[in-house]
């Protein structure tokens, strides 16, 4: 069954859960209700919106997060299961004792993944020479990427992708509150993978911050970053200038989008949780182990078109 996203961007909306339920209210009207077991993320955010102890509770019983978003609907939390997995305190002390070396060369694979599919992405967009360039940088990644690739990539690949005069900032102009929710969406699958593979989320690879709680989430969704940027181009394409439905549907379509694991076919979510769940053999057994689906876009490729 592939999990739902629920996302809650109302004021006033009263979020609580009735038998097997997620029910949203907002005064006497009754706006619908979603079943618990369909949940993959709850996403609030309206700032003005009620959540019941009783329904986050219930949704981590089920292993599905709740994004908590700010008043400018940046994320701000994420309300995650912490009984996924029953070797949890096993695994999560081989990942503490991790040795630097082990997370260098997990980052090198890490970071070459990533450049390997923003080329993909410039490539399905007739950007072919921007592609080839940032497939050079991939070749050249090193453990811990000490030359900083990935920056070299960015550089080259954002204006690639979305005009000269853009800007990736948080808090920039159009795309980017909507590259923000993509990349929102895809850090809470990110971290149910964690949890469902008996990881924590405290102890990253290469992001470390004292203010971040989920540096390995942000680990791990880096490879599939570019996923997010070719769903929010196709959104961009249709002349759409603001975060309206068909924005928020379209763009998180990269969660069912198909990623390939040599002949094997997969969706993203899924995708997610094999990488969460190779980095415990990492962690186990010593030596890098990890396993990244690829993106393969492709023009005749039905599933990848909105």
């Amino acid at each position: 069954m592939i999990p739902r996203i629920v996302d809650v961007s109302e004021n006033g909306r009263f979020i609580s859960k009735h038998r097997g339920f997620i029910t949203i209210k907002q005064g006497d009207e009754f706006y619908g209700e979603v079943p618990l077991d369909d949940i993959g993320i709850l996403m609030i955010s309206a700032f003005g919106a009620t959540c019941t102890k009783d329904a986050l509770v219930s949704l981590a019983e089920r292993g599905a997060v709740t994004i908590l978003c700010d008043s400018k609907a940046m994320p701000s939390a994420l309300v995650l299961p912490v009984n996924a997995n029953y070797e949890s305190a096993l695994r999560i002390r081989v990942q503490s004792q991790a040795s630097q070396p082990l997370k260098k060369r997990l980052w090198q694979a890490i970071v070459t993944a990533k450049l390997k599919h923003q080329s993909e992405v410039l490539k399905f967009f007739e950007k072919q020479e921007k592609a080839n360039l940032i497939g050079v940088y991939a070749r050249q990644v090193q453990s811990g990427d000490p030359q900083n690739r990935e920056a070299c990539g960015a550089r080259v690949y954002w204006k690639a992708l979305f005009g000269d005069n853009f800007s990736r900032s948080p808090e920039g102009n159009w795309p980017n509150c909507l590259l923000n929710y993509g990349y929102a969406l895809l850090r809470a699958c990110a971290a149910r993978a964690i949890c469902a593979a008996g990881l924590n989320p405290i102890f990253g690879i290469h992001h470390e911050n004292s203010t971040n709680p989920f540096p390995l989430a942000d680990d791990i969704m880096e490879p599939y970053r570019p996923l997010v940027d070719f769903y929010a181009k196709k959104v961009v394409a249709l002349d759409i200038k603001e975060m309206n439905p068909i924005a928020k549907q379209t763009i998180s379509s990269f969660l069912w989008a198909d990623l390939y694991f040599e002949s094997e076919t997969t969706p993203l979510y899924v995708a997610m949780e094999r990488l969460a769940f190779s980095l415990v053999n990492s962690f186990k057994f010593k030596k890098p182990q990890i396993e990244i689906a690829e993106l393969r876009l492709q023009k005749d490729d039905e599933s990848q078109l909105l």
